[in-house]
């Protein structure tokens, strides 16, 4: 019966890859419905905390993208690429990176792409590279975001294991930065600059590349969205001080609790401030996105935790000799769902708190939790698909980079590079903290 309940979870994660988006929760309320009408399994535990975390930092970041903070971050992050278009290529990611980590999502980097894109050809950079790296490092940068819901999901068990979130921080922080710096390197080396680039002559000739963008009158920025930006900065920051400072200021509250409250209060702070209407937040489209990510958590891990938790004795009897012997499977393991399930939240929800039924120590867990960023594989997820989208130059259009066997594009290599070089380091911080 186990080969069958386990068929039925690998099926189901496949078809969700097949569909994508909010289809992975869908196909998890398929498997639920399997295991637990069909085979009679006792349905898992809700994975409640992430749900929670996830639905209140995304209704903070809509608060401020309606009081005009998200267009003021945009705005602020063209005006330091147009005035250092020399480095871009290091710029672009370094910005995107700071943005997930302080947003705790990728919709903040998602906004500042088109803007490099037009830096890097106005320069004669080849708008490949920059892009690139700057959606690759977007993506690792979950991992290092203190409100992720990744991030969440993984401290939630690592807390119960006596880790602190200094420590946590100190591990997957230079994991991050590590990975980021490789695929930035990396990336800068992929393909001819586009002077030299026959796809990029051929579409200048035909005009379908705009070299010079036209400026759009820039509307001033209002003191509300300068405001907003600053209420939801202070909220993250205490966030991080309480749970940096746990133990100085002696309060006993879990991240999950910190974390919902001041993300609650950043909301209504907000609103206390900048006055706009509370309808607009459901219409934002980080709210939107936010609403999908619930879904895609609540049906796929609960499935998995359904199916996996019935067998957890079996399973921990086979896996756990081999992880003590090749620990860094787990970072494998990280990588490949990832890939599979299009989501950072969804991969740790599901594989860290297995890992830690299974007897696998805080520092494993927290080296291998960089790979969970494996979402590059392929150019389907949103990221991903706009940064070629916005491209008009052609520079991902060559046989070479443009995703005609699947994995044959710019994302690929120094996506995994930089993982393989991060997981190291992690394992190199967590022996040293830990």
């Amino acid at each position: 019966m186990i080969y069958l309940e386990i068929a039925i979870l690998f099926g189901c994660i496949i078809y969700a890859a097949k569909l994508g988006g909010v289809g992975v929760g869908m196909a998890g309320g398929l498997g639920m419905a399997i295991a637990v009408f069909g085979l009679g399994l006792k349905p898992g535990e809700i994975p409640v905390d992430v749900i929670l975390i996830i639905l209140t930092v995304i209704f903070a970041i809509s608060c401020m993208q309606l009081a005009g903070g998200m267009d003021y971050m945009v705005k602020i992050s063209a005006r330091l690429l147009r005035g250092n278009p020399k480095y871009i290529n290091f710029l672009a990611p370094a910005i995107t990176f700071l943005l997930t980590v302080l947003g705790g999502t990728g919709f903040t980097a998602m906004s500042v792409l088109n803007v490099i894109q037009e830096v890097a050809k106005e320069n004669g950079v080849r708008p490949s590279q920059p892009l690139t790296s700057a959606v690759i490092a977007s993506q690792i940068a979950i991992t290092a975001s203190p409100i992720s819901a990744a991030t969440a999901a993984m401290y939630v068990v690592v807390e119960k294991m006596g880790v602190s979130f200094g420590q946590a921080l100190a591990v997957i922080v230079p994991a991050a930065i590590a990975g980021s710096i490789v695929a930035v390197i990396i990336s800068s080396y992929q393909g001819v600059d586009l002077e030299k680039d026959p796809i990029f002559q051929q579409r200048l000739k035909e005009g379908l590349v705009v070299l010079k963008s036209k400026q759009k009158d820039e509307q001033p920025t209002t003191a509300k969205a300068k405001l907003s930006v600053g209420i939801f900065l202070l909220a993250v920051l205490f966030i991080v001080g309480m749970l940096l400072f746990k133990t100085q200021i002696g309060h006993t509250l879990g991240s999950r609790d910190i974390i919902i409250i001041a993300m609650l209060m950043s909301g209504l702070v907000t609103y206390w401030v900048c006055r706009f209407p509370l309808s607009g937040i459901k219409d934002t489209p980080v709210f939107g996105g936010g609403m999908e990510s619930l879904i895609v958590v609540l049906g796929i891990v609960w499935m998995s935790s359904t199916i996996i938790g019935a067998h957890i004795p079996e399973i921990k009897t086979s896996a756990t000799h081999l992880l003590e012997q090749y620990p860094a499977l787990l970072a494998v393991a990280f990588f490949c769902v990832s890939a599979l399930l299009f989501s950072q939240g969804a991969t740790s929800a599901l594989l860290v708190p297995v890992a830690a039924s299974l007897g696998v120590d805080a520092a494993t867990i927290l080296a291998s939790f960089v790979a969970c960023s494996a979402l590059f594989i392929t150019t389907v997820y949103p990221t991903t698909a706009f940064a070629i989208a916005c491209d008009d130059t052609g520079s991902y259009m060559d046989r070479k980079w443009n995703g005609s066997f699947v994995i044959n594009h710019p994302f690929f290599i120094p996506g995994i590079l930089g993982l393989v070089a991060a997981v190291p380091v992690g394992f190199l911080f967590a022996k040293i903290v830990l």
